[in-house]
């Protein structure tokens, strides 16, 4: 049903960004290609950070929450990287790219605050039990709250990429209602 839901908000967004001539729109834009960027960069490193709890014991509201996250943050990066080609901007190598170390640390990948680093997910793969899903759940709030602040600082009304936006920040926190129980 998320994936409906990303394939038919990938179809508003690209109409939006399609018809939007408008000068104001413009000036949007530039803020609106930052967003993408950090957002693609902060779901690839989620990403990362959910491949460290496959195959580990953890509570199944956890592993519910880690599954579905894992769709809605490759449906968002799809999306994004749709949108930016559709503006003929560059779609950013992140962490999950072929070449680069799977850590938020390599020479090309911006600061994200918030998420974890390649030192913190080679520090979570040495835990075990109870002690690995602590420590999961805890970077794993982490991220979601840096990635749901990143998406409300977008305008809440519209389509396209405020439409994406909201899509993230509700993502993020039902996510994080499920791990915090």
């Amino acid at each position: 049903m998320r994936l409906l839901a990303s394939l038919l908000l990938l179809a508003v967004v690209t109409a939006c960004g399609a018809s939007s001539t408008d000068d104001a729109r413009a000036g949007d834009r530039a803020t609106d290609i930052a967003f993408l960027t950090e957002l693609m960069h902060r779901d690839a490193a989620l990403l990362n950070l959910l491949d460290v709890g496959l195959g580990r014991r953890l509570d199944p509201a956890v592993t519910a929450a880690t599954d579905q996250l894992r769709v809605d943050a490759i449906a968002r990066i799809e999306t994004a990287a749709d949108q930016l080609e559709s503006w003929d901007e560059e779609v950013p190598k992140t962490v999950r790219d072929h070449g680069f170390e799977h850590s938020t640390d390599a020479h090309d990948i911006p600061s994200l605050d918030g998420m974890p680093t390649g030192d913190d997910l080679q520090e979570l793969g040495r835990e075990h039990g109870a002690g690995f899903e602590a420590a999961f759940v805890e970077l794993l709030a982490s991220s979601l709250e840096a990635t749901r602040d990143l998406a409300g600082a977008l305008p809440a009304d519209g389509e396209g990429v405020a439409a994406l936006a909201r899509e993230a920040k509700k993502s993020c926190d039902e996510a994080l209602q499920a791990v915090s129980r």
